[in-house]
């Protein structure tokens, strides 16, 4: 391999055109051949660290969290199903707390993730298991039964989901997804 060849294979490394001119490439090539670079001046991307900065292991990081989260909205859906229909007298506090709180649940997971996903993981969560403890056995047994405050906290619920989630900024810019790498600024 000669040296224009190991600069094109640098700058293919480093996201730029390969055909950069024959200087240009023999710039980098010294230029790599110096050192590596600082950290922040563009030494180019290893085999464990991609070029966006997301490594191998954020992935089992992210997957972690959207699982914890699966599981913190499953568990709110148990818990709220079994103590909505606690009531101060005529008023249903505790099922307008819980809706409260699947709002801030839906919210909070949104904004902490950096995306609308993060949001929709434990809302999602928390509806199937509020359906499945609302649905009737056999024996004519439910937790979720059909009375205001069931009512409140299933309805009212899942309202409160959208609205969390709508409040959270997507993590992409609008129409990225149909437009591509098209759609990125640079800068």
């Amino acid at each position: 391999m000669d040296k224009d060849d190991r600069a094109r294979v640098r700058l293919a490394k480093d996201g730029l055109p390969a055909d950069a001119g024959a200087q240009d490439a023999e710039a980098q090539a010294d230029a790599g051949a110096a050192g590596p670079a600082p950290a922040g001046e563009g030494g180019g991307a290893s085999a464990v660290e991609p070029a966006d900065g997301e490594g191998p292991g954020d992935a089992f990081v992210s997957g972690a969290a959207y699982a914890a989260l699966a599981v913190l909205g499953g568990v709110f859906g148990v818990v709220g199903s079994f103590a909505q229909d606690w009531s101060l007298g005529p008023v249903p506090l505790v099922a307008l707390v819980l809706v409260a709180l699947v709002f801030v649940m839906a919210w909070a997971s949104g904004r902490a993730m950096g995306g609308r996903l993060g949001a929709f993981i434990p809302v999602l969560a928390w509806g199937v298991v509020v359906f499945v403890l609302q649905m009737r056995r056999p024996e004519g047994d439910l937790v979720v039964a059909a009375t205001l405050p069931g009512y409140l906290f299933v309805i009212g619920g899942m309202v409160a989901a959208v609205v969390g989630i709508m409040l959270v900024p997507p993590a992409r810019p609008p129409g990225e997804w149909m437009l591509g790498k098209a759609g990125r600024s640079r800068g």
